[in-house]
């Protein structure tokens, strides 16, 4: 099949789609390796997250559990270390009040109930402190928590941006190799469509091709691999049986002219002459060689070798000698009595009639 300028444009394009969507398609590749590495680093951010809101709820926990549990405890050791501290104040009064009166006795004993109650008020203001303390070892825990916590929340705040960026960045890169994957399936289906197009072309000018050679009566074995081409005149030359090609060494040929008439049979290998027409007499052939015209021709009477006519005329029984010549200076002669043509021969004027090839047609000879 013959290069046709559309299928290489189109297979051009396709070949540019194709890269086109290779090169959105790495790119998407690309963006989803970076959603997918934002993705573990956000997992690992919320991971560290929860653990650290599971530290600080503990913390919490347990700072609500020492206060609940210390809370009630410090009350009641409050008015607890109150009353001994009002009974030690009524017990050092009565203790002075007995002094004054100079009871000796009641004085020394208020004055050590006093200092029992003193003593009573100490136990209780130490496991005050001591639970006072247990509340605010766990709240300060829990303080030391709160930061961490926020740390953790402010990194999975950065990764979840982070993450929706690369998200929004592969639903772009998707989008675009979707789009460059439509237009490389739509140049492959032009392409296909030409190409379909160029076989189905193909295939009906063999069809029309082995017609033409059928309707030439070409030879069946040569019909399917034939070279056919057209004259100015109309005339259709075919060629078949060639070495390598139809028209190859040793071709056959034959033409047919516009009407359907075949003028011209040679064979494969067979020689190339003027005995190959399949037409009557003639007093001018033009398609005697195939890449050049005749300049003019003479005409000569055999009979009585007059020259000034130029038409055979058929109600007279003679016979017409035909020189036709041409630029390169070569001429071909024939003989003819309207009905048939003989005697056909060759000159190259170029050179000396006594030279070997004188007489040997040119190339383009049919």
């Amino acid at each position: 099949m013959a290069r046709d300028a559309e299928l290489d444009r189109l297979k051009a394009a396709q070949g540019a789609a194709f890269q086109r969507k290779q090169n959105a398609y790495q790119a998407q590749q690309t963006a989803w390796e970076k959603l997918s590495s934002a993705r573990d680093e956000m997992n690992r951010a919320y991971e560290a997250k929860q653990r650290a809101y599971y530290t600080q709820d503990q913390a919490w926990q347990y700072y609500q559990s020492v206060k609940s549990h210390n809370g009630p405890r410090i009350d009641w050791l409050n008015s607890q270390q109150e009353s001994a501290f009002q009974n030690m104040k009524q017990a050092f009064d009565n203790a002075s009040s007995a002094y004054e009166r100079r009871d000796g006795a009641s004085a020394s004993m208020y004055a050590a109930e006093g200092h029992r109650y003193k003593e009573e008020s100490k136990t209780y203001v130490h496991e005050r402190r001591r639970l006072v303390e247990e509340i605010r070892s766990a709240r300060d825990k829990f303080q030391e928590c709160k930061p961490a916590f926020q740390d953790a929340k402010d990194y999975f705040s950065s990764a979840k941006d982070t993450f929706n960026s690369a998200k929004a960045e592969h639903k772009r890169a998707q989008a675009e190799f979707e789009k460059a994957k439509a237009e490389f399936d739509a140049c492959v289906k032009a392409f296909k469509d030409r190409l379909d197009e160029l076989k189905s072309a193909s295939r009906k000018r063999r069809e029309d091709k082995k017609s033409i050679a059928k309707k030439a009566g070409v030879p069946s074995q040569y019909r399917d691999n034939v070279w056919i081409s057209k004259d100015s005149d109309g005339n259709t030359n075919i060629y078949f049986g060639g070495a390598g090609t139809p028209d190859g060494p040793g071709h056959g040929h034959y033409v047919m002219d516009q009407y359907g008439t075949v003028i011209y049979m040679r064979g494969p290998s067979e020689p190339h002459g003027t005995q190959n027409f399949t037409n009557s007499g003639a007093l001018y052939d033009r398609r005697i060689r195939r890449d050049m015209l005749p300049l003019g021709l003479r005409n000569r009477d055999n009979d009585t070798k007059d020259r000034s006519g130029v038409f055979y005329d058929r109600r007279r029984q003679i016979d017409l000698h035909v020189t036709q010549y041409y630029k390169d200076n070569y001429r071909v002669s024939w003989d003819t009595d309207g009905k048939s043509n003989k005697n056909y021969h060759w000159t190259n004027q170029s050179l000396p009639s006594s030279h070997p090839d004188s007489h040997i047609p040119p190339e383009d000879a049919r």
